[in-house]
């Protein structure tokens, strides 16, 4: 007997038999897929609901409790001066940046007496001043004359500036500034007692020609046109 016969033969209603099966698991198997993503879908769908309503209470319970901060707080150091102290993430402008640069800039030129660099204190506030401010620093200081400051005082004194605040009103061109002056001479271990001062100054940027030497200190043409300093009282530095 040949080997084929000894095998069983498979008939047609057997294939058929196995192709239904074969069928059915595959449709089984697929349903199963479907609804394991389905059950999937849903649970995202919730656990993000849920979370919305979460981030949503958070935010109302935020808003009803919160209250504003102001911009600003001027605070008393130990040493009785005054400082202005931003509560808030800086957002300053770059109008608002250069202003108080330059502000800040020509109060210290003004206001500094280092013998070592005199001259460039007064090229500086040369160039950023107007006619009457430019006069006004003339007189006092008595620049060109022996009555001199850097004459008559040599560099047996220096005077240094900490600006303490500025604030100001860009629309007007006006700043206000809060200062002091610390003055320190050569014969003395320790410096004096520092004085503190509030300055009033307006201010523009001016189109005049300048020479290539004159845009490197004032390449902008910052100008003062007013400037006024008045000590700043006790009564005033301790309210």
């Amino acid at each position: 007997m040949s080997r084929a016969d000894k095998n069983e033969a498979i008939t047609k209603a057997d294939m058929a038999v196995f192709q239904q099966e074969r069928q059915d698991l595959e449709t089984d198997l697929l349903s199963e897929v479907l609804n394991s993503r389905r059950t999937a879908w849903w649970a995202a769908t919730g656990l993000g609901g849920l979370a919305a309503v979460a981030f949503a209470v958070a935010g109302l319970t935020m808003y009803r409790y919160s209250q504003p901060v102001p911009a600003h707080m001027l605070v008393l150091n130990p040493d009785g001066s005054i400082q202005q102290v931003s509560l808030l993430t800086p957002q300053s402008t770059y109008g608002e940046v250069s202003d108080t640069y330059w502000v800040s800039g020509f109060i210290r030129h003004y206001e500094t007496y280092e013998f070592n660099t005199v001259q460039a204190d007064y090229d500086a506030v040369g160039l950023m001043s107007g006619p009457d401010v430019a006069e006004q620093y003339q007189n006092r200081y008595k620049w060109g004359t022996k009555e001199a400051m850097d004459k008559v005082v040599g560099d047996r004194k220096s005077v240094r500036v900490k600006i303490s605040s500025v604030i100001l009103d860009r629309e007007k061109g006006i700043a206000t500034v809060r200062f002091s002056t610390t003055e320190k001479y050569r014969s003395r271990a320790t410096s004096e007692e520092p004085q503190y001062w509030i300055a009033t100054l307006s201010y523009t940027y001016d189109n005049t020609l300048l020479k290539a030497s004159e845009r490197y200190i004032n390449p902008l043409g910052f100008r003062v046109y007013s400037y006024n300093v008045n000590a700043e009282t006790a009564a005033k530095v301790g309210g």
